[in-house]
């Protein structure tokens, strides 16, 4: 049975989060001793919180898609001339369970997708972290799909007398090689190595270990996902992102998708572990 709420608190420990089905399904606060980790609302949907990104995640060329046999023109306006971020971003979600420390959510893949389906998202909070699973499902016909998250992280904390906490955030990105974007935002199939230095909104590969988001002597975030690419962007004031996809921008379109079919589902993890200055999580 469905649950109707306008926001959920998770708790557990000294961490609690903010869940908010009706604003794309996203986290909307994510703190650990008051401190707040994630940047508040910004200027439209796209800015703010921690949100799922699917069926796709990232850019897509031109808005437009072309799959068995016919070609689907998805709404640009967020990022013309490209649609960005897939289909549910500004719908609300249904919540299917919710306990003190975990909620699962679900959207039905619908029109202008054309090809059906669903996609469900788990939250799990621990006393350490933040862990997600989102799950993209066909019914009848196959699809290409990618999914992934989006965190806004501050770029300062503060406490919550509005006190600064530590400096301000560090990026910790062992990747191998980032994707050279073309002219028109996207990639253009280049590999970058070495990479150049931020500030980025790019999509990075071939990571030895995990992302890390470092406030100096205040908090460090681990960003643990078993998807291959990440982009992070350095280059907006409203926050810092670091975000785990499972093919890159545009993958829909040049073929780093993964293949859904009814019984075998997309699936993807993603864990934001913390530890304090202290060392203690």
């Amino acid at each position: 049975m469905a649950i109707s709420a306008p926001q959920i608190v998770l708790r557990s420990g000294r961490a609690t989060a903010v869940c908010a089905p009706g604003l794309g399904g996203r986290v909307t606060s994510l703190a650990v001793d008051d401190l707040e980790m994630l940047a508040g609302p910004g200027n439209g949907p796209l800015f703010g919180g921690l949100y799922p990104m699917a069926p796709w995640a990232g850019r897509l060329r031109d808005g437009l898609l072309a799959w068995g046999g016919q070609t689907t023109r998805f709404p640009a306006h967020l990022t013309p001339p490209h649609a960005i971020h897939g289909t549910l971003l500004e719908r609300a979600w249904t919540v299917l369970e919710v306990s003190a420390d975990r909620v699962a959510l679900e959207a039905e893949l619908v029109d202008p997708w054309p090809f059906g389906g669903s996609v469900r998202h788990e939250f799990v909070l621990s006393d350490d972290a933040l862990t997600c699973r989102l799950e993209v499902h066909a019914t009848n016909e196959p699809f290409p799909a990618v999914a992934g998250w989006h965190p806004w992280f501050r770029w300062q904390l503060r406490d919550a007398a509005g006190v600064r906490r530590g400096g301000r955030a560090e990026i910790g990105l062992p990747a191998g090689g980032m994707l050279r974007r073309g002219e028109d935002g996207l990639p253009d199939g280049t590999v970058l190595r070495p990479y150049p230095e931020g500030p980025w909104d790019d999509c990075f590969l071939e990571f030895s270990g995990a992302p890390t988001v470092t406030w100096p002597d205040a908090l460090r975030v681990t960003v643990l996902s078993d998807a291959p690419w990440f982009v992070v962007l350095t280059a907006r004031p409203e926050g810092i992102c670091v975000e785990p996809q499972t093919g890159p921008p545009n993958g829909l379109n040049d073929g780093s998708y993964t293949l859904v079919e009814s019984g075998a589902p997309l699936v993807a993890t993603m864990s934001l572990g913390w530890e304090t200055a202290t060392g203690r999580p």
